[in-house]
């Protein structure tokens, strides 16, 4: 029988005998365990890694199969390509270029608010008045109308006729802004159209009624009677302005200016050179002298010789006049309502309220 070999220390015993799965698992190891190279045609790209913030510099790339070199008059000729930009960092805009010191520096509009804003844009409704139609036919409308009005209740204007219906296209203006809230307390649509519509008539009769005066009167007579109204004008708004503390005062320049009409305009200027002489030291504070009292007495005494000379009034010229005054009450009448309306329903709001009040006082409401 034979002896199992003995066994040395240190040393592993060898199998002769080994099978052939174990040899083909130990070289399948031993391949492992080298480093294998891959084939070209088999190796795959490598991932591109996103670039850092701050660009590598860039070396001599190396073709890859497939791709040629670019040839050196192309990289010499062509503008070095800029580094592309990471996809999550967008590209900065460049800054704008600082302006030189000695430049001038461009005024800053200020943005206003929006209640500003919309303050801005609201316009005066005295700014909004109609304008009078020139040539237009509104007096025949209204004559019937006009001729219903009771005798009794007829006056002659009480201000200027350019001037009162400068002031009813103003009332009307800011009648019709707030005509919801007039109309609570009776002051109809038909009121609110009245005031423009018998402004227009009167203006219209009256326009008339000086065609009519005209006929009697020369060239010269029309250029006095022109000189004593500017006058006239100018003494009143002389007197209102240097005396406005003297209440006596101011009620007799109310009184002044009311009327209308040649005699009316004789005896207001009588009036006015009394009030130029007891106050010669007021007025000359707007360079207003004693001589301005003698130009309107002589003024006063022109227009009252023609008045003298003047031929009875036709009865062409009595239907027109009367028809004026008619046409200057109705408007009155229609301008108060208006005005005192506005005054109760804007008794809480004064800033409103202001715009409904008149301009003279007493008898030139």
């Amino acid at each position: 029988m034979a002896k199992a070999p003995s066994k040395q220390p240190g040393k592993k015993p060898l199998n002769i005998a080994t099978s052939a799965p174990t040899a083909t698992a130990l070289a399948r190891l031993r391949e492992l365990a080298q480093p294998t190279k891959k084939s070209p045609a088999k190796s795959k790209p490598a991932k591109s890694k996103p670039a850092k913030s701050k660009p590598a510099k860039s070396k001599p790339a190396t073709s890859s199969a497939g791709t040629s070199p670019a040839p050196a008059s192309a990289a010499a000729t062509s503008p070095p390509k800029a580094p592309e930009a990471s996809p999550k960092a967008p590209a900065k805009a460049p800054a704008a270029p600082k302006a030189p010191k000695n430049a001038p520096k461009t005024p800053k509009t200020p943005q206003k608010s929006a209640k500003a804003a919309v303050r801005a844009t609201k316009v005066s409704p005295l700014a909004t008045a109609p304008q009078l139609t020139l040539g237009s036919s509104v007096l025949p409308r209204v004559t019937d109308m006009l001729s219903r009005v009771p005798k009794e209740h007829v006056t002659s204007p009480i201000l200027p006729v350019p001037q009162l219906v400068s002031e009813a296209l103003g009332l009307f203006a800011v009648a019709k802004l707030y005509a919801e809230r007039l109309a609570k307390i009776g002051f109809s649509d038909a009121m609110l159209q009245g005031l423009q519509l018998y402004a227009q008539a009167l203006h219209e009769a009256q326009t008339q009624l000086e065609s009519q005066r005209g006929k009697q009167s020369t060239p010269t007579d029309l250029k006095v009677v022109s000189q004593a109204l500017e006058l006239r004008s100018q003494l009143l708004l002389a007197a209102r302005l240097t005396l406005r503390k003297d209440r006596k005062v101011m009620e007799s320049l109310d009184a002044i200016a009311e009327g209308e009409g040649l005699a009316d305009l004789a005896r207001d200027l009588l009036d006015l050179a009394l009030l130029a002489e007891t106050y010669p030291a007021q007025l000359s504070r707007v360079g207003l002298g004693l001589d301005i009292a003698q130009k309107a007495r002589e003024l006063s005494r022109k227009i009252a010789a023609k008045l003298d000379s003047v031929k009875t009034p036709t009865d062409e010229h009595r239907t027109i006049e009367d028809l004026r005054n008619r046409a200057a009450t109705v408007l009155h009448e229609l301008m108060a309502e208006a005005r005192l309306g506005g005054a109760y329903v804007f008794r809480k709001e004064p800033r409103i309220a202001l715009l409904f009040t008149a301009t003279h006082r007493h008898g030139s409401r």
